[in-house]
């Protein structure tokens, strides 16, 4: 089922539709605490990259199942998680993390 205003909910795989995020689900395939990202795993088997900041003061944790959105990273074309829901780690260890290159710890 097609829809003139984008993929239908039994869609597995809405990425963009014109150029707004939409919402998808997906599961926590991996996380790195150390580093602040990982990857989630969409209903339809691609891998899309989230990093801590995204997840709304919660850390993402292996096997979690989410929702977020997906927006498209402008410097590597590929797709990024944002506005994450679901994330069951710990808020403190999301707030210690992720701090990227540079970053005083």
């Amino acid at each position: 089922l097609k829809s003139k205003f984008g993929p239908s909910p039994e869609s597995s795989s809405s990425v963009l539709f014109a150029g707004i995020a939409m919402s998808v689900w997906g599961v926590v395939k991996s996380y790195n605490p150390l580093k602040g990202f990982g990857f989630l795993t969409q209903s339809d088997g691609q891998d899309v990259f989230v990093h801590v900041s995204a997840c709304n003061g919660m850390a993402p944790s292996a096997g979690d199942v989410v929702t977020y959105d997906v927006t498209m990273n402008d410097k590597t074309g590929k797709p990024n998680a944002s506005n994450v829901q679901g994330c069951t780690g710990s808020a403190d260890a999301a707030a210690a993390k992720g701090g990227g290159k540079g970053a005083a710890g």
